[in-house]
């Protein structure tokens, strides 16, 4: 069954201490799909059941850090508006397992 994406944003994830890649985040009912846009190889699907803790910081670099069962994924959103956004829609979906830190 193909789930209607909820919203999607774009940010770059820090693979690596010198690597980051511009992906598109897409919100869906039961995951987040990371799509690359560089290297579709790189993309990937976290299902929401594998997420223990989501942390989004209202601050100038707009930084992401989601906590799964096996890797923890930084990030930042290109845009003060988007963390707004995927703040709220997380906390909707996800409920304590979200919090926020606002500078």
């Amino acid at each position: 069954m193909i789930q209607r994406t909820l919203a999607s944003f774009s940010m770059i994830l820090r693979k690596s201490f010198f690597k980051n890649e511009l992906f598109k985040m897409s919100i869906l009912h039961d995951r987040i799909d990371f799509r690359c846009v560089e290297d579709k190889r790189h993309s990937f699907s976290v299902p929401f059941k594998a997420i223990t803790h989501v942390l989004i910081c209202k601050t100038p670099n707009r930084e992401i850090e989601i906590d799964t069962t096996e890797e923890v994924i930084f990030g930042n959103f290109k845009s003060n508006k988007s963390v707004d956004r995927a703040f709220r829609l997380l906390e909707s979906l996800l409920k304590e397992r979200v919090s926020c830190i606002e500078v």
